[in-house]
């Protein structure tokens, strides 16, 4: 992999391959390569580098579809690459039709167990520590796409891997953060055996007072998935109530998720598979009310995908 040499930067102490130009080298240089197996020898060389750079307790561990870097004991180890194997046959099971892996190269997880380290690897991708620290790590889908946590107790990482690997394994799609957070939470839910959101009174009042009459515009563009507090938390249980709607009929919703784009919150892909509109499939949960998506009113429109300084394709 000599010609790797020179796709390697050191930034704020850590590796970062110029995805971009190895994957303009891979389409051009090694296009006749096992696709698998070329990415997988890339994913190391990258992840090799890595491990050379943290402290000498993190090692590289490889299973069937990961590849793991942590500092964790054996047993650990040993429980999580069983837990993570089972998790991604389960999603591409749930979501079948829906879900869909690339084929380039095994999926990298980075688990960290000292908090700076991992504030200052993920600030690379957001560019500002107060992004980073909104939660304890995710799915980083810039360069070659990959899982970046901080390690925790491993009931507690599995649910959110779950929920992570269901958005890399919708990635191909230009499904708007609505629909890609709903089916996210769904099958950890699902996976996790957790009880499945209810809509009573008190949290219908919540959300229609929250909601109020234009401000339902942020949950189909995307934004309010990024606000702190309230609207976080009422973004993602509507999300999930919505989904669960649709997925009642699965080969209906399998047309929906492949038809549904972020630049009209999906009201296109609804009328042509559901014959029907978003604004009632809130209404049902919310009661009477203007709920349907105004894209042109949107200044901006959020994907559920994070934002970065360089790109590659996956994992390429």
């Amino acid at each position: 992999m000599d010609w790797l040499e020179g796709h390697f930067l050191e930034v704020g102490g850590f590796p970062r391959p110029y995805w971009a130009g190895v994957y303009a080298d891979v389409k051009q240089y090694h296009v006749d390569a096992n696709q698998f197996e070329l990415w997988c020898d890339i994913a190391r060389s990258w992840l090799n580098r890595l491990v050379s750079s943290l402290p000498s307790t993190y090692t590289l561990h490889e299973s069937g579809m990961f590849m793991l870097v942590t500092s964790a004991p054996k047993n650990y180890v040993t429980d999580f690459q069983a837990r993570i194997e089972r998790t991604f046959n389960q999603i591409t099971g749930t979501l079948q039709g829906i879900a869909a892996d690339d084929g380039l190269g095994k999926y990298a997880i980075i688990l960290f167990d000292d908090i700076e380290l991992f504030y200052a690897y993920r600030s690379y991708f957001y560019g500002n520590k107060e992004v980073c620290e909104i939660d304890s790590g995710g799915y980083i889908d810039r360069g070659y796409r990959h899982f970046v946590f901080l390690r925790q107790e491993l009931s507690y990482m599995h649910k959110m891997i779950a929920h992570e690997m269901t958005h890399a394994l919708l990635c191909h799609l230009s499904i708007p953060a609505w629909l890609n957070e709903g089916m996210a939470v769904n099958t950890k839910d699902l996976i996790a055996r957790s009880t499945p959101p209810v809509m009573d009174n008190e949290m219908r009042a919540r959300h229609r007072l929250y909601w109020g009459a234009e401000g339902i515009q942020a949950f189909w563009s995307g934004g309010s998935f990024y606000r702190s507090g309230e609207g976080q938390e009422l973004s993602y249980h509507l999300a999930q109530l919505a989904v669960h709607s649709l997925s009642q009929d699965y080969n209906a919703f399998v047309q929906f998720a492949n038809k549904a784009h972020h630049t009209d919150g999906g009201e296109t892909a609804i009328k042509e598979v559901y014959r029907d509109n978003l604004g009632n499939l809130i209404a049902q949960y919310l009661g009477e009310g203007d709920w349907a998506p105004k894209p042109r009113s949107w200044s901006d429109i959020y994907t559920g995908k994070t934002t970065g300084t360089d790109f590659a394709k996956r994992r390429g």
